[in-house]
């Protein structure tokens, strides 16, 4: 089976045509048949069911789809990871991260790294969990920083630290209490992330422990970034419960303010992810050995 094959596959089934596909990859129609013939023949599989109005996938197609297109995304991030390498000395590590340590604690680590080990790139994109397991999975990233334990075959996860979730308000809102109970919480305009970020899962889990159902929530407004939420509570548009590690500055200069949650609070479990294959690369060994022994302090 060729890689190439794949690709075919792939672009038939977007294409919903054989001849569409066979234009695009600029090959005669003959000839993509003949490779989609050849790739069902290398799997003793039918994958497509063929007919004038072009091309439907079966039920032992949609299982092979799904593995092309990460199959293909590793080949090609493959392919551009050789011709790096021959251009240049610079060796370029790519981080995929939650929001709360991409923008918080990954900084100050990458900065004293880059110190002793100046040709090193990194490159960094914020995600959710989810996002961040699958970058991790197809390669497009060496290592994932996420804020939960992982259990998933070909994933190595090491914990980092963990850091604790607190209550915060605007200063200029005035709650007159020592500590503050969840349904105290629940009453108030609240401000959370957004469907599928790890602060909303959070967030949702310490209230359910609590007998708390989600729909009574007085929910504000729903964002999609840290520092969207901590804007609106500086604003005093309502309050929120945030990673205490993405807060120090604004609780320092007295923005905002906190109170300790009566029933207490979630810690989040930061951990390392990677592929044992990637982490064979020396640059990329180097770095997980330094994150393994100096993460916990290093992290801003």
């Amino acid at each position: 089976m060729q890689i190439d094959y794949l690709t075919s596959f792939i672009e038939a089934v977007k294409q919903d045509s054989i001849s569409k596909a066979s234009k695009n990859l600029h090959m005669t129609q003959s000839a993509l048949s003949q490779q989609l013939q050849s790739l069902e023949k290398s799997l003793n599989a039918n994958l497509l069911i063929r007919s004038n109005k072009g091309v439907e996938l079966t039920e032992e197609g949609e299982i092979v789809l799904s593995y092309a297109e990460a199959l293909v995304h590793i080949y090609e991030n493959m392919l551009k990871e050789l011709v790096q390498c021959k251009k240049s000395e610079i060796h370029e590590i790519k981080i995929s991260s939650c929001n709360s340590v991409g923008e918080y604690l990954l900084p100050c680590t990458l900065h004293l790294y880059k110190k002793n080990q100046p040709d090193t790139r990194f490159s960094i994109k914020n995600e959710y969990t989810r996002n961040i397991i699958e970058h991790v999975l197809d390669c497009s990233a060496d290592i994932g920083f996420i804020d939960s334990k992982i259990n998933i075959d070909g994933i190595e996860c090491i914990n980092i630290t963990d850091i604790g979730l607190i209550f915060v308000f605007s200063s200029s809102r005035m709650i007159p209490k020592k500590s503050i109970s969840l349904k105290d919480i629940a009453a108030l305009p609240l401000i959370i992330g957004s469907s599928g970020s790890s602060i909303r899962q959070f967030t949702e889990e310490m209230f359910k422990r609590n007998n708390i159902l989600i729909e009574k929530l007085n929910i504000e407004m729903e964002l999609a970034t840290i520092e969207s939420i901590k804007a609106s509570v500086v604003g005093n548009h309502g309050v929120s419960i945030l990673p205490a590690t993405s807060v120090k500055k604004e609780l320092h200069t007295n923005l905002l303010k906190t109170l300790p949650i009566q029933e207490g609070a979630p810690v989040c479990e930061i951990c390392a992810i990677y592929q044992k294959s990637r982490a064979s690369q020396p640059h990329i060994k180097e770095f997980i050995s330094f994150i393994k022994k100096y993460g916990r302090i290093t992290f801003c």
